[in-house]
């Protein structure tokens, strides 16, 4: 401990404020190591070789880390009702499946509490298909499978504002039952899309 207290005195000595008071001398060490060792660090990084990595190159870190597989995007019931909706609107509409409800339409909300509200509730909401009319690229029709849920009440708390918000949108919405058997023309009449004869 004496060598440092001797070290630290001869230091304090020579440096230009030996005069002032001891705390101001300890401060004035202290500033200057901190400036040392600001400067040593940003002259190491500087000089440290810069990895960039190529386009690419991370994806082939990952090795045998990650691995991934495709998966289905609609179950075997959601792709019969899919083709049937494609057979029923392919005259009027574009057909788009699993499209998250933020998608659809902008929401502006003054209040920062319903917005976040909103936020929440909204976030993992998925619609099962989307009508598009091909000239506007606006979604026309909005499309549920009801499927049983945990938690009825909330379930359908969530489906009234969906569906109330959507409407606000000037989207129409239809709720189909996965259990039920329609048939192409029981889809265009429940679609509102009726051939004129």
């Amino acid at each position: 401990m004496n060598l440092f207290e001797s070290f630290l005195e001869r230091l304090l000595a020579w440096l230009p404020f030996a005069t002032h008071p001891v705390l101001s001398q300890v401060l004035g060490l202290v500033l200057i190591v901190v400036v040392v060792l600001v400067v040593v660090t940003l002259w190491f990084w500087r000089r440290s070789p810069k990895f960039v990595p190529a386009p690419g190159a991370r994806i082939d870190g990952l090795g045998n880390q990650v691995s991934a597989m495709a998966r289905p995007l609609m179950d075997g019931s959601d792709v019969s009702m899919f083709n049937l909706l494609l057979m029923a609107v392919r005259e009027h509409f574009l057909l788009l499946s699993k499209i998250p409800l933020r998608s659809l339409m902008h929401l502006r909300v003054e209040d920062d509490s319903i917005k976040r509200a909103l936020a929440q509730t909204l976030r993992n909401v998925t619609v099962d298909f989307v009508a598009v009319h091909p000239g506007t690229r606006l979604p026309v029709k909005a499309i549920f499978l009801t499927k049983p849920e945990d938690d009825v009440m909330a379930s359908s708390s969530q489906d009234r504002l969906v569906e109330a918000l959507l409407r606000k949108a000037g989207i129409d919405v239809l709720r189909l039952d996965p259990e039920v058997l329609y048939s192409v023309e029981r889809l265009t009449n429940l679609l509102g899309l009726e051939e004129d004869t």
